[in-house]
């Protein structure tokens, strides 16, 4: 691929990233479907419901934030009663994270919103663009984590 589209699809996949990074997209969508929760917890929120069990150096890396930082967001997650923490049997400075039964609830409640946006957002694109949008984002995946695995 010539240097001008490797550089253009750069660029468009960047310009997702940042798209789905933006603070004010996640308070956005909290806002505008009656999700109570601090949109400076949705990030750590979100990774705990896809990493669970986990723990805090594990989000601490997963994220780029300090372990401190990610400390005080737990202590603010499960105050809120949000997640729960249970000491590591192998290693009692360490506790696993999850989900409460009310943190489930609330992240159906996110997994449901976005795909309301995304579906507001797709609105006027036909059945045959969606699916050519998918393959490519699959396709675009596939790659790159194949090529992420290799280096490695």
């Amino acid at each position: 691929m010539e240097n001008k589209k490797i550089q253009e699809l750069y660029v468009e996949a960047l310009k997702l990233v940042v798209f789905f990074n933006r603070p004010e997209n996640d308070k956005f969508l909290l806002e505008s479907n009656n999700i109570n929760l601090d949109f400076k917890l949705f990030p750590l929120f979100v990774a705990i419901s896809k990493l669970q069990p986990t723990t805090v150096q594990k989000l601490s890396k997963f994220s780029g934030r300090p372990h401190s930082t990610i400390s005080r967001q737990i202590q603010r997650l499960e105050s809120a009663k949000l997640i729960d923490t249970t000491v590591n049997t192998a290693d009692s400075r360490s506790h696993f994270i999850k989900l409460s039964f009310t943190g489930e609830i609330l992240s159906n409640k996110i997994k449901a919103a976005r795909i309301k946006t995304i579906k507001q957002a797709l609105n006027n694109i036909t059945d045959d663009q969606q699916e050519t949008i998918l393959d490519s984002l699959k396709l675009l995946n596939r790659i790159m984590l194949t090529k992420l695995t290799e280096n490695k």
